[in-house]
């Protein structure tokens, strides 16, 4: 469906002073001299609802989830429409939501403007954001012998995903514990990210938020450029330290599975991928460490091959198949 998309939106009319291009997560206007991001991310209660998060989890996940991509691009949320479709079922929980989307707001700052109601076959949210932009916004680009930062280690989704669709051979496996559950609920994005990015924006070439899979991310940044990428950190120094408890208790069981492939598993992160020069790597990771991240390289862009790997081996293209709700390895 994402190719579909892509090619029908190539032929939509498009402000001439863009410099997000269709395919980023966000775009971008200008009136009166002055910058604005525009978001707008949807969800359905079926894919985004994990079933021990309440209905205030899925409104605030949505603000967070739309957040994400607004701060990936090194701008600041200004005010927020939301559009909410609910099901006979659903509608008693309509006070839930609009609380959870207002404590998200009181969170990340800014204004509702306005909030539209719906009925529908499926409940779902939309989030439109405004956001402001103090630098030009950084799209979905990546150049020959760039490198990747990563802020932090990512995984904890991947046990959040599993105990979802198989709960019961995860639990007879691995020690579930609530406030593991509680970040797929309500997960936090860090604006203080937005500053970093405002700091150090000549030499930032790309960035990408990862929501849908770690995998998926890296070759959605690859297609835009055409430009190869190789991982060159262990998957031990990525994956989560639960994940790899996870991983260390679930092995002795399954020897079929792989950290690596739990690694690109990880899903709803929502943190941004930064690509970047190399003049100013160090400072960037400090700045990075002072807002309380512990960043890492974990490799670079290729400047002649267009294809993606991990130490020099083939990555498996593992992605969020939308329409199964499910991942899925390609």
């Amino acid at each position: 469906m994402k190719e579909y998309i892509f090619g029908k939106a190539q032929l939509l009319k498009r402000f001439p002073k863009s410099v997000l291009e269709f395919f980023d997560d966000a775009g971008d206007i200008v009136i009166n001299g002055n910058r604005i991001l525009l978001k707008v991310d949807g969800f359905s209660f079926s894919r985004s609802k994990y079933e021990w998060c309440s209905y205030s989890d899925i409104g605030f996940k949505s603000i967070s989830a739309a957040i994400s991509d607004v701060v990936a691009k090194g701008c600041r949320p200004y005010a927020y429409a939301i559009s909410i479709g609910l099901t006979q079922n659903d509608i008693a929980n309509i006070d839930d939501i609009i609380d959870g989307i207002n404590d998200a707001i009181k969170v990340y700052g800014g204004y509702i403007v306005n909030v539209d109601t719906n009925g529908g076959n499926d409940s779902w949210i939309d989030i439109f954001i405004i956001g402001t932009c103090n630098v030009l916004p950084v799209p979905r680009r990546i150049d020959a012998l760039n490198y990747l930062i990563l802020p932090r280690r990512i995984g904890d989704s991947v046990i959040a995903y599993m105990y979802q669709y198989n709960r019961e051979l995860v639990s007879s496996m691995f020690n579930i514990v609530e406030p593991l559950l509680k970040c797929s609920c309500r997960p936090l994005i860090n604006l203080e990210i937005t500053r970093v990015i405002e700091k150090h924006r000549a030499c930032i070439v790309g960035s990408i938020d990862i929501s849908d899979t770690f995998a998926e991310t890296l070759y959605d940044l690859s297609m835009v450029s055409q430009k190869g990428i190789n991982i060159n950190i262990s998957p031990t120094m990525i994956a989560s330290i639960n994940l790899l408890n996870f991983y260390r208790d679930i092995v002795r069981k399954r020897e079929d599975i792989d950290l690596e492939e739990l690694v690109l598993m990880s899903n709803e992160e929502y943190i941004p991928i930064l690509v970047v020069k190399d003049y100013c790597i160090d400072d960037l990771l400090r700045d990075l460490e002072c807002i309380g991240f512990h960043p890492m390289i974990i490799g670079y862009s290729k400047e002649y091959e267009s294809d993606i790997t991990w130490f020099g081996k083939k990555i498996r293209k593992i992605v969020w198949d939308h329409i199964a709700t499910r991942i899925r390895g390609i």
